[in-house]
């Protein structure tokens, strides 16, 4: 067991302690967080596709399988992560940057980018990226409201996996990078 810090000796350490609500130093930390990049798509009521980027995902249960994904309430990404009842979240590879960057750009028009990236469609009709890494398909299990944001857990209904072994896409201290050795 380790010994907590006192904070008389914060000092000592190379750290600069902040307030829990400096908005500035929690984003600095956050962007230092390296996170694989996922794109949601799903499909509205009205049979549109829409997608966006992610890294706010992770998976949550293995029985029954549940994952969870992050989005900002007021960005088009938390409209479609609270109105589509099923989705799938394709785990991109190193080799689709393109397609993060399309699906990031705010308030555009996305019917475009579905026609620039090969894909093929998962039984409710989301959009799984040929080139991923693999997908979950889901659907909506719970909305929690989180802050600033909304919490989607989902419920998944199948896996596709990709037959070769690509690395992750990862994005940290705002830049795309790829996989590095791994350590030790």
């Amino acid at each position: 067991m380790t010994n907590p810090i006192a904070p008389s000796a914060l000092a000592e350490h190379p750290w600069t302690a902040h307030e829990a609500l400096d908005a500035e130093a929690y984003k600095a930390l956050a962007r230092r967080w390296a996170a694989t990049v996922t794109v949601v798509t799903g499909r509205h009521s009205d049979r549109s596709l829409d997608g966006f980027t992610a890294t706010a995902f992770l998976t949550v249960s293995m029985a029954p399988p549940i994952v969870l994904i992050s989005a900002t309430k007021t960005t088009r990404a938390g409209e479609m992560a609270q109105s589509c009842e099923a989705f799938t979240v394709n785990l991109l590879s190193d080799a689709q940057r393109s397609i993060a960057e399309q699906f990031a750009r705010a308030g555009q028009e996305r019917d475009a980018a579905f026609e620039s990236f090969a894909h093929a469609r998962d039984d409710a009709g989301a959009a799984v990226f040929h080139g991923a890494l693999g997908a979950f398909s889901c659907t909506r299990r719970q909305l929690v409201d989180a802050g600033d944001h909304v919490l989607l857990l989902a419920d998944v209904t199948r896996i596709w996996v990709a037959r070769d072994e690509s690395s992750a896409l990862l994005y940290a201290d705002r830049a795309f990078r790829r996989v590095g050795e791994p350590v030790g």
